[in-house]
């Protein structure tokens, strides 16, 4: 049973969205992030404050959180930013293209976290814990989106098909991006959301593992009850069947030692390899490898993997145990620095422009289906790092859940 509650959200004022969301603080580089700060009313004062500090300062300093805080309560007293007057559900719709995705944000329980009902799919990484967790703390606010999912559930499609039939509050582009929000106050509304939820045994991160430990971390050093809003994480839960997901491919930066015929050679051992002129895969088991100006189709062979088991089966840890360990030497994936990940909507581009360079190779993946990440979640396992591309993005800044 997942407790899903509505929350007063400090959000930005009437007409303030378009010139106050930004994407999340972790997809921005330091050139975006400082073309962003020319903005005085964008999010990104908040989340990554260190643009508005001098050049060369350190992003993990006290000084940056403290600027964070100092930034954010600015941002309330100019009326950019305006808490609502009593807790609701929001209704939060991406439109890419003709991709539709229609989300509820609300917040969920540290309790519930901890006990798995929130049931992730990720590790973490200590350092973007605590850089995370000191933000929280110094804000005494969470300023990003946990990303949730759940199976498809007629009851809330019913609701947010209701609620989206009247015109929204915030309705603007960014980036190619269509981003709508309606709010959710009336009594009978919130408590069917609430009872829909309430029928859902797991909810799973899709993204946004960092922010929620870090929640986790941030209500567990304020000793802060399930019944208190710093004993809940916001987030914005999303239907499986919604949800868009990319490859999230891989670069080496050598080949181990081998020339390129060697190196297919030794592929053959897991692999049948062909080379192509397909630019993407175009179903699971099927990488593309980009290695001395061509490309090859990579089809695993039989018995190199499990098709049973929801972690082996994944085109990532097919390719991790087959190719990346045994022939180039790559053992942990976190932590080599000869291996990169490359992802987004111009992903395979950018694979092609790096391994363009000799004795370099990239892998082009397709995209991990969201069942296999539930299947994986709700099993308690892991899935290798850099499985899931989630496109678009959740906003930063539409959303703020203080305490």
């Amino acid at each position: 049973m997942a407790e899903f509650y509505p929350f007063p959200a400090l959000r930005p004022a009437k007409g303030n969205a378009e010139k106050t969301a930004c994407l999340p603080y972790d997809v921005l580089s330091e050139a975006q992030a400082a073309s962003l700060a020319e903005n005085p009313a964008s999010f990104i004062h908040v989340i990554r404050s260190e643009t508005d500090l001098p050049e060369g300062t350190d992003p993990y300093s006290d000084e940056v959180y403290e600027k964070a805080h100092e930034n954010l309560e600015s941002l309330k007293e100019q009326g950019i930013l305006v808490r609502d007057p009593r807790p609701c559900y929001y209704i939060y719709r991406e439109i890419a293209s003709d991709h539709v995705q229609t989300g509820i944000v609300g917040t969920v329980s540290v309790q519930e976290y901890e006990a798995g009902v929130i049931r992730r799919h990720e590790l973490t990484v200590a350092e973007k814990e605590d850089d995370r967790t000191r933000h929280i703390l110094a804000c005494r606010a969470q300023t990003g989106l946990v990303f949730l999912t759940f199976p498809e559930q007629e009851a809330i499609r019913r609701i947010t098909d209701a609620v989206t039939a009247e015109a929204p509050e915030e309705d603007f582009l960014l980036d190619g991006v269509r981003h709508q929000v309606w709010s959710v106050s009336d009594n009978e509304h919130v408590q069917a959301l609430s009872d829909a939820f309430a029928a859902e045994e797991i909810l799973y991160i899709a993204d946004g593992h960092h922010r929620a430990a870090s929640s986790r971390r941030a209500a567990n050093e304020l000793q802060a009850g399930a019944d208190s809003e710093a004993g809940r994480i916001m987030a914005a839960a999303f239907p499986a069947e919604d949800l868009s997901l990319l490859g999230y491919h891989r670069f080496v930066n050598d080949l181990n030692g081998y020339r390129v015929e060697e190196f297919l050679d030794q592929i053959r051992a897991s692999f049948t390899v062909t080379e192509t002129e397909q630019k993407l895969p175009s179903k699971a088991h099927e990488i593309l490898l980009v290695t001395g100006g061509k490309t090859y189709l990579l089809v695993p062979s039989s018995g190199t993997y499990c098709e049973d088991d929801p972690i082996e089966r994944l085109d990532v840890s097919i390719l991790q145990n087959n190719l990346l360990a045994p022939v180039l030497g790559i053992s942990d994936p976190r932590r080599d620095k000869r291996i990169s990940f490359i992802g987004g909507v111009h992903g395979p581009e950018e694979v092609r422009a790096c391994a363009a360079k000799e004795g370099t190779a990239g892998f082009i993946l397709y995209p991990t289906d969201i069942h296999d990440l539930m299947a994986v979640a709700k099993a308690h396992g892991i899935m290798p790092p850099k499985s899931t591309w989630f496109e678009p993005k959740l906003l930063s800044g539409l959303f703020v859940h203080e305490f």
